[in-house]
């Protein structure tokens, strides 16, 4: 709040706009797919809640051999498909990661974002010298940011973000004064 002649008056800050081209490499993105497949969608926990019930019961069999015909097999085919079925699942997703990013030509430009008081804007490759964005965000509508030691993400909708990967300290101190507190997740910390 400003004092002027008597009268209260509030003042808006205005932050200036931070716009970066992006230019993305091998690691950054499989970093990122990573990470929203395992930090931010949690898909982890499905097949690692499969491979504890599977063992578990294979546990269970396990004190049944000698006092049970079969135990002892039942006991190695639960364990096999406990671990199997998930180091399948993990495999077969970063297998999938290698080949997509074989098949993408690292490194090369993604998008242009710009971060502006009224929204988030992205220019995608090929229109980035346009003066319209190619999509643009109002600031209460962005689902959440996460900052990690190499990037900012931000998710425009749940299943949906853009990865900066410069000037990181100012992008997310932008963040700060736009979204609430619970949409931030800073994973440095």
């Amino acid at each position: 709040m400003i004092e002027k002649g008597g009268d209260f008056m509030s003042q808006t800050i205005s932050a200036q706009p931070i716009s970066v081209s992006i230019q993305m490499d091998a690691q950054g993105f499989r970093d990122f797919a990573v990470f929203d497949v395992f930090h931010h969608r949690k898909s982890w926990v499905r097949p690692t809640i499969f491979a504890v019930i599977m063992l578990a019961f294979a546990g269970v069999c396990l004190s049944q051999i000698g006092k049970r015909p079969g135990a002892a097999l039942l006991t190695v085919v639960l364990a096999l498909v406990g671990i199997g079925l998930p180091a399948s699942y993990f495999g077969a997703y970063f297998y999938s990661l290698a080949q997509q990013v074989k098949k993408m030509h690292f490194p090369r430009p993604f998008y242009r974002l710009e971060l502006a008081d009224d929204a988030f804007s992205i220019w995608m490759v090929g229109s980035q010298d346009k003066a319209e964005p190619t999509e643009r965000h109002a600031w209460d509508g962005i689902h959440c940011a996460y900052r990690t030691q190499n990037a900012v993400y931000i998710y425009v909708e749940p299943g949906k973000a853009y990865l900066m990967n410069d000037r990181l300290d100012a992008a997310w101190e932008f963040l700060s004064q736009k979204l609430p507190a619970e949409k931030l997740h800073d994973l440095q910390k």
